[in-house]
């Protein structure tokens, strides 16, 4: 079979019919090189769109080196770009502290083409404008995808405080990217260019023209040895074609209160462009009545006329926007148009309606069904989903829920980290293990997870074995969870600000505990009445007495002091007096004042 053949049986499983020319008899499709006179009289200026929030850059334009410096950006931490409507610039000395995780799905393919300026600069905005000062009226980019995954992490808002190195000028961070195979070159718009003859083409001698651009990263058959459940791309299948930009909060001011995270979304909508722009096709451009175009969010007659038009994913945001309307059966309805249409996020909603059997008639098989199709598609919250289905009911599979959840925080679902932490911290469905619990509880709480920060401080301080006792840490970990409505963590912070040698002059622990208390953690009560004479009721459950005793019998010291708070707040001084002066002389100071206490 010859190398053509091979392209062309491959790329012909999945593309739409226009894909096809260039594959059959006499259909060849050529790369026509751009004839005189060049764009420089031809193409207006490319007009300059803001790019404040979240968009969706190709990367295909970019050099080898550049290319090289991205991929190790993203090995180091989590990248950070400067971003606006002149310049796009990886900032390779600047990194927010985290890590990707990769997410296979089943192998998509799609062919992009760039017929102006406009199109070109906001799709290719590091090079896009000298791309298409070279271009004459008719020529085109073109350019052919094959995706088989996506490289995620799990921040989902953070501040500029949390940029590390030279990071002046800083405006996104780099929150995913779609991986696979392309080939770009250029075209006209009197011809239309094949997938197949754009791997080839750019696969043998390239031009020897500058007006002529051309390049290719991957190899298309590498591609079609994907697999949606793998860890990790093809060898020559993993290179980054669409990055997912999101932009940095600027840092509240000192002394303010940090501000509840925003809840990661159901699903990320589609798109991402700049504004006046849209998305259709693959690109973002100027919207016309010629094309069904991705809808404005939260715009229910838009998304409604976009969606009769047959624009998939303007049926999920039209679902989205009923349902913020409380229309739960017009927004099934919209789902079950979209998931049909194979936008992924729309089958992990409609799972999820189907489950509460809201719009729908409640069904745990189906939304299973669709949670998988979700799953499989690459989007990490049906990944989640199914994980969290397979926790409960008759047909529960730890084994199998710790690898969906697993799955489902490689590709950026952070409750989903936190989940999966859980389990491992039990060894439930998996071997135990804190360190991976920690790492996972990190990640989780670098997204939008109070819980993980405080049960990730929680490990750390412990004393896990090779897991480092940063004070320092565990202390902002914890703040960083009560401020954030964590209960449990407002508690931890109390009891942390009291045994550092100089206590607590500010009282501080006082509001603490009344806020952790107001939340029903019956740790924080005890400690209300034990330090400040506090007069809630203190019940806390036979259970939980009984963990903490275990937990400080194995050298947790924390454990061991709420559990001796527990026993003074119920009158047993004398059972909770050994355990005091033990901890008092580890150094905790808190515990040398109560076990000094009349």
């Amino acid at each position: 079979m010859t190398k053509r053949s091979t392209i062309c049986g491959f790329l012909g499983l999945g593309l739409v019919s226009s894909l096809a020319v260039g594959c059959g008899a006499g259909g060849a499709a050529e790369v026509i090189r751009p004839a005189d006179p060049t764009a420089s009289g031809a193409l207006s200026e490319a007009e300059c769109r803001a790019v404040d929030g979240r968009v969706e850059p190709l990367v295909v334009d970019w050099k080898p080196e550049q290319r090289g410096d991205l991929e190790v950006a993203m090995k180091d931490g989590v990248a950070v770009v400067a971003y606006d409507c002149k310049s796009f610039r990886l900032l390779p000395d600047c990194k927010i502290e985290g890590q990707y995780g990769f997410i296979g799905m089943t192998r998509k393919e799609q062919m992009v083409r760039l017929e102006n300026s406009d199109e070109i600069k906001a799709n290719l905005p590091l090079s896009g404008g000298q791309i298409g000062a070279g271009l004459s009226r008719d020529s085109t980019i073109d350019i052919a995808i094959v995706m088989v995954g996506k490289r995620r992490t799990t921040w989902q808002e953070p501040e500029t405080t949390d940029l590390k190195g030279s990071c002046e000028g800083a405006t996104h961070y780099v929150r995913g990217a779609v991986i696979g195979a392309f080939a770009m070159a250029t075209g006209t718009k009197a011809h239309t260019q094949a997938a197949a003859n754009l791997f080839m083409a750019s696969a043998e001698n390239d031009s020897k023209s500058g007006k002529e651009t051309r390049t290719r990263e991957g190899n298309p058959d590498d591609c079609a040895k994907a697999e949606p459940n793998a860890e990790s791309p093809p060898a020559q299948c993993g290179a980054p074609i669409r990055l997912t930009l999101a932009p940095i909060k600027k840092a509240a001011a000192k002394g303010a209160q940090a501000s509840e995270p925003t809840p990661a979304p159901v699903a990320e909508v589609e798109g991402g462009c700049p504004k006046g722009m849209v998305q259709v096709q693959g690109k973002c451009a100027v919207p016309t009545a010629a094309a069904p175009f991705q809808c404005e969010p939260g715009d229910a007659a838009g998304c409604s006329e976009q969606c009769g038009k047959g624009h998939a994913g303007s049926c999920a945001s039209l679902g989205y926007a009923l349902l913020d309307k409380r229309d739960d059966k017009g927004a099934a309805d919209a789902l079950k148009k979209s998931c049909d249409g194979d936008v992924a996020r729309a089958c992990v909603s409609l799972g999820m309606l189907t489950a509460r059997g809201r719009g729908v008639a409640q069904d745990r098989n189906a939304a299973q069904a669709l949670f998988e199709k979700g799953c499989q598609a690459g989007e990490a919250k049906g990944c989640g989903e199914l994980g969290r289905a397979r926790l409960s009911g008759a047909g529960q599979n730890p084994q199998s829920a710790a690898e969906l959840l697993q799955k489902a925080c490689n590709g950026g679902d952070d409750q989903s980290c936190g989940d999966a932490a859980r389990l491992y911290a039990n060894g439930s469905g998996v071997s135990k293990d804190l360190k991976v619990a920690a790492e996972l509880h990190k990640r989780a709480c670098n997204g939008t997870v109070p819980a993980s920060c405080g049960e990730y401080a929680a490990l750390l301080d412990s004393g896990v074995p090779g897991l480092a006792r940063d004070p320092i840490l565990i202390e902002m970990l914890y703040r960083r969870a009560c401020f954030q409505g964590h209960g449990e963590s407002c508690a931890e912070l109390g009891r942390v600000l009291l045994s550092r040698p100089q206590g607590d002059p500010t009282s501080e622990s006082k509001l603490l505990f009344e806020r952790a208390c107001n939340a029903r953690v019956s740790f924080a009560c005890a400690a209300l009445k034990v330090q400040y004479g506090g007069t809630r009721p203190v019940m806390p459950s036979v259970p939980e007495k009984q963990a903490l005793t275990q937990s400080c019998t194995a050298g947790n010291k924390s454990a061991c002091i709420k559990s001796a708070v527990l026993d003074l707040a119920a009158g047993y001084k004398t059972l909770a007096q050994p355990t005091l002066i033990r901890i008092c002389a580890g150094g905790d100071a808190w515990a040398c004042t109560l076990s000094k206490a009349p």
